[in-house]
């Protein structure tokens, strides 16, 4: 549940620009080594696909 409202904050923020947005905190938290927070990300990235007709962030 946490993540899809990450998904619905980050989509109302930034819009058109949530998969550069995410792309930015994936590259941050890889580049950090912090495994666990690239796959929350990820994750968001993917309630925030499914929100969009056809899939948005491929």
């Amino acid at each position: 549940m946490e993540r899809w409202a990450a998904a619905l904050a980050v989509d109302r923020q930034h819009g058109d620009c949530a998969s550069e947005f995410i792309a930015g905190r994936v590259r941050d938290l890889a580049i950090k080594g912090d495994e666990a927070g690239v796959l929350r990300w990820m994750a968001i990235a993917d309630c925030i696909d499914a929100l969009m007709p056809g899939g948005t962030l491929q």
